[in-house]
């Protein structure tokens, strides 16, 4: 997998309307809203079969437990 053809859903979306990313993307308008929004490390691929894919970078055990 080529990380470097890898980009911010922020940059991909640069010049873009919500709703034509998420056409490309496969997701709602208001998913893309939500996402860009949020502060997450979202990053979007060119798929070798074509189209777009987004995915979420996290750390491992990003999530704490609540405490009882």
């Amino acid at each position: 997998m080529d990380e470097c053809s890898d980009q911010t859903l922020a940059a991909f979306a640069e010049g873009k309307t919500q709703p034509e990313v998420a056409g490309l993307i496969r997701v709602t308008q208001s998913a893309v809203s939500q996402m860009m929004k949020s502060g997450r490390d979202i990053r979007v691929r060119k798929l070798t079969e074509g189209g777009y894919e987004a995915y979420e970078i996290r750390p491992i055990g990003g999530r704490r437990k609540k405490v009882a």
